[in-house]
């Protein structure tokens, strides 16, 4: 049996929204998901599986037709879905009672349920939050009583508030894939036939790397998983090293030309390091027009002349300071960094009462 399996949506996210290039990233993540149906109706699968948190927050009933709408245009695909810590069923929630097309089964219990789909030979196993945080070990109980079908758990968690999971029991209680959603960041572990689809979309800068979702094969033979790389952007860490006679306009444009390399539509964090010219301050908000920067750290070491400073400071603390590193033969890396730094934040102390 062929199956997708993806998770942490997130419907309804803006995504970085205080960020001028951000605006889109709401629609982006509502596109992301109707070109993933759109590569169902092209490439079919027999089973969709949305392990929680389609919604980032409470759906709204035009948000839940618009996407059963798009669910009915794959017709010969099962679709299995539940609502995780996000979209949890609290009261009032548009979840309960909504009339999901014919090939749709919304777990929609607290309490974990069974559902055989006969056609496919397979029985789906799992349960919808109705509250924000749930601690117990709810999927740790389960065992498997059809093992003549192919058994799927569709468990949303992980974590301690968020119905823990002993993988090793649930790798012993008799399922052929556990298709697992709450933690973003993919994860697969094909010995205990399971798997965390991560989020379709990144939905924050802890999102770093590739992101997609599984392209699976199960029988009772065995189990196949692929990850698939589909999100329109991702978050890029960029160590971005700068020399003493770096200038603004230079690092402007060495990072226009890596954003192009690295593709321009994703997201940086960016850490500057090495070294630079005491004098010289990295413009970090005209840098902001460069492309899409999240966040950016600043580890640059002003290039000091230890000896000259010396010699200028013998009768003062930055002297003294520097003084005491220069009667050493050598330095390690950590003695290095407290000198550049030492001398940094003294030499500004000293500028800042004059």
């Amino acid at each position: 049996m062929r199956f997708i399996h993806t998770g942490d949506i997130h419907l309804g996210a803006t995504p970085e929204s205080k960020k001028g290039w951000a605006k889109s990233r709401g629609d982006e993540i509502w596109h992301t998901f109707e070109r993933l149906i759109k590569r169902i109706k092209e490439e079919p699968v027999d089973l969709f599986i949305i392990a929680g948190d389609l919604f980032h927050r409470q759906p709204l009933l035009r948000e839940l037709k618009e996407v059963d709408y798009l669910f009915s245009t794959i017709p010969e695909t099962k679709i299995v879905l539940c609502a995780g810590n996000h979209d949890a069923m609290k009261k009032g929630s548009f979840y309960e009672g909504y009339q999901w097309s014919d090939n749709v089964i919304f777990l929609g219990d607290r309490n974990i349920e069974k559902v055989e789909i006969e056609e496919l030979n397979t029985c789906v196993y799992g349960l919808s939050y109705h509250q924000t945080e749930i601690r117990e070990a709810l999927y740790d109980r389960i065992i498997v009583d059809r093992p003549d079908m192919i058994n799927i758990l569709v468990a949303h968690g992980g974590d301690e508030k968020h119905i823990p999971m002993n993988r090793k029991k649930i790798a012993m209680s008799g399922f052929d894939y556990v298709a697992m959603g709450h933690i973003h960041k993919p994860f697969m572990d094909e010995k205990y036939k399971m798997a965390y689809c991560g989020s379709l979309e990144p939905i924050d800068v802890n999102d770093m790397g590739q992101r997609g979702y599984i392209y699976g094969e199960v029988d009772k033979k065995g189990l196949e998983l692929e990850l698939i790389p589909f999100s329109k952007r991702i978050y890029m860490d960029l160590d971005f090293t700068v020399t003493p006679t770096a200038t603004n306009m230079e690092i402007r444009h060495r990072l226009m030309d890596i954003f192009e390399e690295r593709g321009r539509e994703n997201m940086y964090r960016i850490t500057f390091n090495g070294y630079r010219a005491p004098e010289f301050i990295i413009d970090f908000e005209e840098l902001q027009d460069c492309g899409n920067i999240v966040s950016v750290i600043d580890e640059t070491i002003p290039d000091f002349d230890f000896e000259e400073l010396y010699e200028d400071n013998k009768d003062n603390i930055l002297g003294m300071f520097i003084g005491k590193y220069l009667e050493k033969e050598s330095l390690n890396t950590m003695q290095q960094k407290a000198l550049y730094y030492g001398t940094k934040a003294l030499a500004q102390a000293m500028e800042d009462k004059t």
